[in-house]
């Protein structure tokens, strides 16, 4: 009598390899007699072994660009590097909700580098940095509002992206008539709203403005505005967060692909926050054990 276990193992070989003649024959029997395959229980992943392939937007500043210049570049040519591998890119504008659907899902690469956890389109590595939005104030402003419920705030004109985590908190605080909103989503090849956040603050048209932390410390570097970073509390809740654990996505289903990744990130964490932190990314303490889910914005989902 052949076991059900030695059945399954044949079967799968025989598929595996293409060259059997009673491949087929034996998955019809497999099916009268309820034997499920082996490999149909198995998530064949679809890595490029040969290459490191990532998916990014090619004018994302300061995340990514065809110049390769952003700090997710960076990080890229360190996990290539370690894995002994050439880098290919595909490049794609990360505003589209296609994002994912069009690279990932299509096999045009194997990681998105720099996704926040719990977006659900994609299984997430362990994450490599912490980070969040800010509130930018320059330095020679006298403003000494710290948080939006600080009663200054009602005095002062707040530069904020419609839609995103922090205009909630704005319409919380009945701070709207305050607010002058600009688009969340945009042409990355056209124009940079996070420059221009800043190219407003320069110019008095806003007092403050709130924008995601790493957005934040690179324009404000570029405009070579002097500016104070105070990051933006969560509120109690937990339904509104702030602040944001960054992975890298990979195709659903993939776990040894991730499992590689993850050994990647815990061997050589040193070295990826030392590329952070060169550009001033506002970074937060990883902190450990199970967090309870809240909503993650478009803007922050597309950076």
């Amino acid at each position: 009598m052949i076991s059900r276990r030695y059945f399954q193992q044949t079967l799968f070989s025989m598929l595996s390899s293409g060259r059997h003649p009673l491949a087929v024959a034996l998955l019809a029997v497999s099916v009268t007699l309820g034997v499920t395959p082996a490999h149909s229980r198995t998530y064949i992943e679809a890595v490029d072994h040969k290459n490191l392939r990532v998916c990014a937007d090619g004018n994302l500043m300061p995340y990514s660009n065809k110049k390769q210049e952003g700090f997710e570049n960076k990080i890229a040519v360190l996990l290539a590097n370690k894995l002994g591998r050439p880098l290919v890119y595909e490049w794609y504008p990360a505003v589209s909700p296609k994002f994912v659907r069009d690279t990932l899902g299509l096999k045009k690469c194997d990681v998105i580098i720099g996704v926040s956890a719990g977006t659900k389109s994609v299984l997430h590595t362990n994450p490599y940095y912490r980070t969040g939005y800010v509130m930018v104030v320059p330095k020679d402003s006298g403003i000494k509002a710290r948080g939006l419920d600080d009663p200054e705030m009602a005095n002062l004109k707040i530069g904020v992206v419609a839609g995103s985590q922090p205009s909630r908190l704005v319409a919380k605080y009945d701070l709207l008539d305050k607010m002058r909103s600009y688009v969340l989503r945009f042409d990355t090849r056209k124009k940079s709203i996070g420059k221009l956040m800043i190219q407003d603050l320069k110019e008095g048209l806003t007092d403050v403005v709130l924008m995601f932390g790493p957005k934040a410390a690179y324009h404000t570097r570029e405009e070579e505005l002097d500016a104070e970073l105070i990051p933006i509390k969560s509120p109690d809740n937990h339904e509104n967060r702030m602040d944001f654990l960054i992975t890298i996505g990979v195709r659903i289903g993939e776990q040894n692909w991730k499992r590689t990744l993850n050994k990647l990130i815990k061997e050589n964490q040193d070295e990826i926050t030392a590329i952070l932190e060169e550009y001033g990314v506002p970074l937060m303490k990883i902190k450990k054990g199970r967090r309870r889910r809240g909503k993650t914005s478009e803007e922050t989902s597309q950076k």
